[in-house]
């Protein structure tokens, strides 16, 4: 509606100076016409004069009409001086018409900056208005997004407290085993001490025994002659005496045989010769003293061929002196061990809460 106005004023403004640019062409035409008349009068005028010398009756008729003349040029100056009235007063109303005009187009072109700058403001306006709804909408989302979340993991949580619950009963009920069987390896181990001491006992001090493995040991240089594996007569009687305190200590007793597992006769050599070659002596010298023990009658035969056997071990346990080099006479040598029954698995039991403490 203000743009209508707008142009409805703009429109009556310029009507305005066509009419009044139309009325001062009239009038110039007017005055162009009475000045031609003038001049065209001044001409018969002079003509007239000329006349009046032909004749004073002339003169009299021309100044007759020459009065009439002077009436008319009178009547033709007062009419040019309205005229030039008239055209001031109409320049005067052109230039106020132009000066309002010129202020209407500054009015105008005032109105019209406002309305570029309103404009301006209006989109800056719906602009931000635009993104704030946008930010708005992408908060809004990210909320519900959050809350959507939250409540997955508040289930999560449940779900997790639930799991905890059922694995602090798991880790109770472990607990309690776990401490069973610490009791149980302590019983093992005590039992394995036990034969031990009973060993001991029943061997004297005369046999050097392993405190921890219980393990007795005879050099092969006692037992063999050098890269031989046939057993020598004369360490035979003192054998036979050893192998028959030790292995009815371990076999012979019911109580103490529900215990062992198995016993084993393991040849030894050392770093001398190759490793197959070792291997095949140390076999062969461990089957010679089991070999002994079934010849001598020791002890009962089911009871060595249902605890009693032998290994080859060539050079691959040997025993080192002090500052770590290899005692090759030492590493020769006929080792006899046992073992009680779940030895391996209190093995595994005793490294494992070593490493849990």
């Amino acid at each position: 509606m203000y743009n209508n106005e707008q142009k409805n004023e703009e429109n009556f403004w310029i009507s305005y100076a066509d009419l009044m640019a139309g009325l001062l062409f009239v009038f110039i035409l007017v005055i162009g016409a009475i000045v031609i008349k003038y001049l065209y009068t001044q001409n018969n005028l002079e003509r007239e004069k000329q006349a009046l010398n032909l004749s004073q009756e002339e003169i009299l008729n021309k100044n007759s009409a020459l009065k009439k003349i002077e009436d008319e040029k009178a009547r033709l100056f007062y009419e040019l001086a309205q005229a030039r009235n008239i055209y001031e007063e109409t320049k005067k109303e052109l230039n106020t018409a132009n000066n309002s005009l010129d202020e209407k187009a500054k009015s105008i072109s005032l109105n019209l900056a406002e309305i570029e700058k309103l404009k301006a403001l209006l989109l800056e306006f719906d602009l931000k208005t635009k993104e704030q709804n946008e930010t708005n909408e992408r908060l809004s989302a990210e909320i519900l997004n959050r809350q959507n979340i939250i409540s997955l993991k508040d289930e999560e949580l449940a779900l997790l407290a639930d799991k905890l619950l059922v694995q602090t009963q798991i880790h109770q009920k472990m607990v309690e085993e776990f401490d069973i069987t610490k009791v149980k390896i302590k019983n093992l181990t005590g039992i394995k001490l036990n034969v031990i001491a009973k060993l001991r006992e029943k061997l004297g001090k005369s046999i050097n025994i392993d405190e921890k493995s219980g393990a007795i040991k005879f050099s092969s240089n006692i037992l063999f002659d050098q890269n031989e594996y046939k057993l020598k007569e004369e360490s035979k009687k003192e054998l036979s005496i050893v192998l028959k305190k030790y292995l009815n200590t371990l076999v012979g007793d019911k109580e103490m045989r529900k215990f062992i597992e198995s016993i084993t006769i393991e040849g030894h050599t050392n770093s001398d010769g190759t490793y197959l070659s070792n291997l095949a002596l140390s076999q062969q010298r461990a089957l010679a003293v089991m070999q002994f023990l079934y010849d001598s009658n020791i002890i009962d035969k089911d009871l060595l061929s249902t605890y009693v056997n032998s290994s080859g071990r060539s050079s691959s346990d040997l025993i080192l002196d002090k500052d770590g080099i290899e005692d090759k006479d030492a590493s020769r040598r006929i080792e006899i061990k046992f073992a009680i029954k779940n030895e391996e698995a209190v093995k595994e039991l005793q490294n494992f809460l070593g490493k849990e403490k």
